[in-house]
């Protein structure tokens, strides 16, 4: 039988809002922007792939909000 209990202290996630791991998207950085990135990942305790994806997400509704601004067609 598998194991379903949940880990302690994380909330369940919607099947939307599920990461996939089966076809990551590489990303080249300037190694200053690894620097930059690398530091604020410890900072906050992060990994670089959830502290890449979170800057991601924000840079993304960033550039939604714009497009909404200018009239631009969405996807």
């Amino acid at each position: 039988m598998a194991h379903t209990a949940r880990r302690r202290g994380r909330p369940q996630l919607a099947p939307e809002n599920r990461l996939v791991n089966e076809a990551p998207i590489a990303m080249r950085l300037a190694p200053a922007e690894k620097e930059r990135t690398q530091q604020y990942a410890a900072q906050e305790g992060r990994s670089l792939g959830n502290f890449a994806r979170l800057v991601y997400l924000k840079g993304l509704d960033q550039y939604e909000a714009e497009r909404a601004r200018t009239g631009a067609a969405t996807a």
